[in-house]
C-alpha cells in the first residue's frame, strides 16, 4: 500500500466522526453547565474552562475526553483550593451519572467516564505567566498558544500524529507510558507543520534533541546547559524554564525513532492500530522455554488511583532489579502490570534462578592496610585467601542461591528499595520462578496473560 492511501486510511482511523464530535460536544456543554453551576456557590473561583484536546479540537476517535478546569484566585489557600475542586468534581460527575473517581497530579482532581467520554474536573489558579502557583497554571496558556499557532487543517497532522504515537505503544506522558503529551504532539506539528514532517526529522534525531519553538535562548548550548541529562528538550512556548518532554524516558523517544524509521521506509496502517495480543497459554509456554522468570504477585487492600499505583510500582520494580543484581544474578529485563484496582505484577527475566554455591569476593590490594585485616577475617569463612596480581581474592560461600529465596531474604533485611506504600504487600507477596503459577494466575485475568505473552515476546508493539 503507497503512503497516500495508508495517511487516506489513518485519517479516518483518527478522526472522529460528526455523531463522534456531536456527542462530546452535548456532554461537555453539560458538564461545563454544573461545573459553573457548583463553582458559583463559592467565593475565590474566577471562571470555569474547557482546557485540553477537546478545547483545540486535537482529540482523536476512541480517545473522548475533556478536561474542565475551575480557575482560583490565588489567594486562595492550595488546601482550601485542593477540597473545593474534589467536592465540586465529585458533585458534577455524579450529576451527569458518573461515578466519581478521586486522581493524582501536582494536586488532587476527579475523573468521571460519562456514556464513554472521560470528564477531568481540575483546579488552577488564575495567574499571569511566569508566576505559577501549580503545575496545572500552565494548561490554559497552552490552549490559548495552540489555538493560535496551530494552522487551519493542522489539526488533522495532529491526530495522525497522536494515532501513530497510540498504536506504537508511546502515547502518553502518565508514569505508566513515560512517552509524549498531547500538548508535546501539538508543539512537534506546529514546529515541523505536517505529521510526515515530523516523522521526517523524527527519524534522524540523535540525542540531546533541543527544539526551542519561541526562541527563548540564544544557543543550544545554554539550553543543554539548563536542562541536563534530558534526551529530547521541547522548551514550553509559555513557560521558558520548562521542558515539555520532560516526562518521555529514553526508551520511549527511541522507540518512537524506531518506529518513524521503519513507516517510511515502509508505510503501513498497522502503525496506527493498537493490536489486542491474543495470548495463549501454549504459545507463552513456547516462548517462555529455557528461560529465567522471576516474578512477584500480590493484591492491595485498597483501591490507590492509577498514578500513584503504577509510581509505586515501577519504583519497587528498580528496587528489586537492584538487589538481583547486587546478590549476583543478571537482569536482562523487567516489566509492571497492574490492574489498576487491586492486583499488580513485577517479572524480571535473568540469566537464571539459581546461583553457584561459591561467589568470587574481590579482596583489597596487598599493599594496603587492610590485607591482613582481609586475609584474618575470610582465612576461617571462605576458600583461600589467594593472590593474583597485587591482590586478594576469596571463594564466598553463597547463604541461599535460589532467587526467590534470595530475594525474599533482602526484603526482609531491608535490603531492597521498595516504595513505602508497597512495602507491606510485597512482604507477603507471592514470589517465585514457576512458570506453572504465574499462567494459573493469568487464566483467570486475560489481560494479566496478554502482558506475561507480550513481555515474553520483548519487542515494540509496531513490530
Amino acid at each position: 500500500m503507497n503512503l497516500e492511501k495508508v495517511l487516506q486510511k489513518a485519517i479516518r482511523i483518527v478522526k472522529p466522526s460528526r455523531a463522534d464530535e456531536r456527542k462530546l460536544r452535548k456532554i461537555v456543554e453539560k458538564a461545563l453547565e454544573l461545573t459553573k453551576e457548583e463553582a458559583s456557590k463559592v467565593d475565590g473561583i474566577v471562571d470555569v474552562t474547557l482546557e485540553g484536546s477537546a478545547a483545540k479540537n486535537t482529540w482523536i476517535k476512541g480517545r473522548e475526553e475533556a478536561d474542565i478546569f475551575v480557575h482560583f484566585d490565588p489567594r486562595i489557600e492550595r488546601e482550601e483550593l485542593e477540597e473545593t475542586v474534589v467536592r465540586i468534581g465529585s458533585e458534577v460527575v455524579r450529576r451527569l451519572g458518573g461515578k466519581p473517581m478521586l486522581m493524582y497530579a501536582d494536586h488532587p482532581y476527579v475523573e468521571g467516564v460519562i456514556d464513554g467520554i472521560t470528564i477531568d474536573i481540575v483546579a488552577c489558579y488564575r495567574v499571569e505567566p511566569p508566576n505559577w502557583t501549580s503545575a496545572t497554571d500552565r494548561t490554559p496558556y497552552h490552549t490559548k498558544y495552540v489555538l493560535e499557532n496551530l494552522r487551519p487543517g493542522q489539526e488533522n497532522e495532529v491526530r495522525l500524529l497522536k494515532g501513530f504515537m497510540l498504536g506504537c505503544g508511546v502515547y502518553g506522558a502518565e508514569i505508566k507510558v513515560k512517552g509524549f503529551s498531547g500538548y508535546l504532539t501539538e508543539l512537534l506539528t506546529i514546529t515541523y507543520g505536517t505529521f510526515l514532517r515530523v516523522l521526517e526529522n523524527a527519524s534522524k534525531w540523535k540525542p540531546p534533541i533541543v527544539l526551542d519553538p519561541k526562541g527563548y535562548y540564544e544557543s543550544k548550548e545554554e539550553i543543554l546547559e539548563l536542562f541536563k541529562d534530558s534526551p529530547l528538550i521541547v522548551i514550553d512556548p509559555v513557560d521558558k524554564s520548562r521542558n515539555v518532554a520532560a516526562a518521555v524516558s529514553k526508551t520511549k523517544l527511541f522507540e518512537f525513532v524506531l518506529a518513524a524509521k521503519l513507516f517510511l521506509k515502509k508505510p503501513s496502517i498497522k502503525f496506527f492500530i493498537q493490536k489486542a495480543e491474543k495470548a495463549k497459554i501454549s504459545d507463552i509456554r513456547k516462548l517462555a522455554k529455557n528461560r529465567a522468570l522471576l516474578y512477584t504477585y500480590f493484591k492491595l487492600r485498597e483501591e490507590k488511583p492509577r498514578d500513584v499505583i503504577w509510581g509505586e510500582l515501577k519504583r519497587s520494580e528498580e528496587g528489586i532489579r537492584r538487589a538481583l543484581e547486587r546478590a549476583g544474578f543478571q537482569v536482562y529485563r523487567s516489566g509492571s502490570w497492574t490492574d489498576e484496582k487491586k492486583t499488580c505484577l513485577m517479572i524480571f527475566e535473568l540469566d537464571r534462578l539459581k546461583l553457584p554455591k561459591y561467589a568470587l569476593h574481590r579482596g583489597p590490594p596487598i599493599h594496603l592496610r587492610n590485607a591482613e585485616e582481609f586475609v584474618e577475617k575470610w582465612s576461617k569463612e571462605a576458600v583461600g585467601p589467594w593472590v593474583d596480581g597485587d591482590r586478594l581474592y576469596v571463594l564466598r560461600k553463597r547463604e541461599e542461591t535460589d532467587a526467590s529465596k534470595v530475594l525474599r531474604a533482602e526484603i526482609e533485611k531491608g535490603n531492597v528499595a521498595i516504595s513505602k506504600g508497597l512495602l507491606n504487600y510485597i512482604r507477603r507477596a507471592r514470589i517465585s520462578g514457576a512458570l506453572d503459577s504465574l499462567l494459573k494466575l493469568g487464566k483467570r485475568n486475560p489481560d494479566l496473560l496478554r502482558f506475561i505473552w507480550s513481555f515474553l515476546k520483548a519487542r515494540p508493539i509496531f513490530l
